[in-house]
């Protein structure tokens, strides 16, 4: 059972260091004498232990005050009747001896505190101590740099009304502490703020906060995280060039319309919808779904071609999904089609426009719901397949003619991708020849070492009917052909010459209508822009500068 009384301080300056030693010098005493702790607190206060000079000061004791000491049980009872009465006494000290030993405890008192102050000084942390009331008593210099305030503006006020919501109030009120909190501040100032509560017998005494300003780490981890991002996308997009540039070498070209596709095709390759490539013959349409596949997820799968145009119809059906063994003449075995052998990779349907309304609805069938039936088979197969189609044929004219099923189309044109013809990329002809010279010779065994402009000059006024194809073909039979070590006009075959020879500008008769000279150049210049598709091109065909070619296009509003 605590028991308490009450002591009125009589000594004139109150409980001031000196006396506050003398107190805690004596509770010590009774303490170890009669096995108990003494308790003090004042009319103000709550009780404490009475072991802190520090906190007997901080009470602010004056002559006149009452106080209370407490303890437990019998022995207690006897250590308070001696405390109340060593507190009511006048607390004069006639020896030199005990005199010095109170000067002593008061030294290293002060000394103990002045190494805390010292410590608390040159943390970079702020530190800010709030007691049970609420009341700020202690920040470091520290603490005041962070806030931007000064002592006078700090010290003394209470959180309860500064700040009631804040993280302070709220460890005071539950004694649970609060780690990591961040706040940012209204002059931009960013603070994450480590709360513990500060316990005494059991019972909370105050907080303690401890700051730190993390704005210029969070400004650098920003500057991370925006530097860390763009390495990371310019990693993926070191990646994914190289896989596109491997997937779609094979696609000569640096022209817009080149370009355009290979970006359009390279966002296919990401995703797992139906592509369909049209083009006219020899636009590189295989070379593209080629290059779809492995730049895709399924690259390491496999990529099977079908051309629907080479196959009959009768032999299709058995080609794309198999037979079972006696399902017709000549089944002797049981068959894999090309999509179950394909599962999980690519299948490339070409000419699919040649295929028949027929197999046109078992095709529909598996891209809807990825699955087919051999044939003679009754067991279902299952299948994990992209469709990647292409055509050199109008579909959308086919299926308004009823030859091709619209539901079909749709199906299939999910990411439509279309091949520019070689004359409407003209600027990619030098960049073709110099691969298919290098790629001819290598096969031949041939040492060509280029082309003369003349002779680059006809082929890039050529129209390429056959296209690209039509260019390899006319590279490998000249290099198969010549027997010198250039490629020039005389080695080309007659029908380009003819052509670019046809192209000359006709002569004037009597009859012929003159014109204004502007009209003729006007003329001129829309010829050749509608003929080769770029200012580069024309330039090389007319033999004048493309800056030239540019600024009469202008002049004559052709752009």
């Amino acid at each position: 059972m605590m028991f308490e009384q009450e002591a009125v301080v009589r000594h004139k300056s109150g409980i001031h260091a000196r006396i506050a030693a003398m107190i805690v010098q004596r509770a010590k005493e009774l303490s170890e004498r009669y096995k108990t702790t003494l308790y003090f607190r004042s009319e103000r206060s709550e009780r404490c232990e009475m072991h802190s000079i520090m906190k007997l000061i901080a009470l602010k004791i004056v002559c006149g005050d009452s106080v209370f000491v407490a303890a437990e049980g019998d022995n207690g009872r006897q250590a308070v009747h001696e405390m109340v009465k060593f507190l009511q006494s006048d607390f004069e000290m006639k020896e030199p001896g005990e005199i010095h030993k109170m000067d002593l405890v008061l030294h290293e008192n002060a000394l103990m505190q002045e190494r805390l102050q010292m410590i608390l000084e040159a943390v970079q942390d702020g530190i800010c101590v709030v007691d049970r009331s609420g009341e700020i008593t202690y920040v470091n210099p520290s603490y005041l740099r962070i806030v931007h305030k000064t002592p006078e503006m700090v010290v003394g006020q209470n959180v309860f009304e500064t700040a009631p919501n804040g993280n302070r109030c709220g460890v005071l009120r539950s004694g649970i502490a609060r780690i990591g909190s961040i706040s940012h501040k209204k002059d931009g100032t960013t603070v994450v703020a480590n709360v513990n509560p500060i316990f005494v017998d059991g019972e909370i005494a105050g907080v303690v906060s401890v700051i730190k300003d993390i704005t210029e780490l969070q400004n650098l981890m920003a500057r991370l995280s925006q530097v860390s991002a763009r390495a990371e996308y310019l990693e993926q997009e070191l990646l994914r060039t190289k896989k596109t540039a491997q997937a779609f070498k094979n696609y000569i070209g640096k022209s817009g319309k080149v370009v355009d596709v290979l970006a359009l095709a390279t966002k296919a390759a990401g995703s797992a919808a139906t592509v369909l490539i049209q083009g006219e013959s020899g636009t590189g349409k295989e070379v593209i779904a080629e290059g779809i596949h492995y730049a895709s997820d399924r690259r390491r799968r496999p990529f099977i071609r079908v051309n629907c145009g080479a196959i009959p119809g009768t032999l299709l059906e058995s080609e794309l999904f198999g037979h079972e063994k006696g399902a017709f003449t000549g089944a002797v075995r049981r068959k894999l089609g090309k999509f179950e052998l394909a599962d999980h990779g690519t299948v490339f349907l070409d000419e699919i426009g040649e295929m028949d309304k027929n197999m046109q609805v078992k095709l529909l069938r598996v891209l809807q719901q990825k699955e087919f039936d051999r044939i003679g088979g009754e067991e279902t197969v299952h299948v994990d397949v992209r469709i990647i189609a292409a055509t050199n044929r109008h579909l959308e004219q086919m299926v308004k003619d009823g030859t091709f099923r619209d539901d079909l189309y749709y199906r299939l044109n999910v990411i439509p991708i279309i091949l520019p013809p070689l004359r409407e990329r003209v600027d990619d002809i030098p960049l073709l020849v110099e691969h298919f010279i290098e790629k001819v010779s290598a096969e031949n065994g041939k040492s060509v070492r280029g082309i003369t402009p003349e002779a680059m000059n006809v082929l890039m006024g050529y129209k390429w009917p056959g296209n690209v194809r039509e260019l390899e073909n006319v590279i490998e039979r000249v290099i198969t052909l010549m027997d010198t070590d250039m490629i020039t006009v005389a080695v080309l075959p007659s029908y380009i010459k003819g052509e670019m020879a046809g192209r000359e500008v006709k002569k004037f008769t009597a009859d012929t209508a003159v014109l204004p000279w502007e009209e003729y150049e006007k003329q001129i210049i829309a010829n050749a822009l509608n003929q080769c598709g770029s200012f580069n091109a024309a330039a090389k065909m007319l033999r004048i500068t493309h800056k030239t070619v540019a600024a009469k296009a202008r002049k004559y509003r052709l752009v």
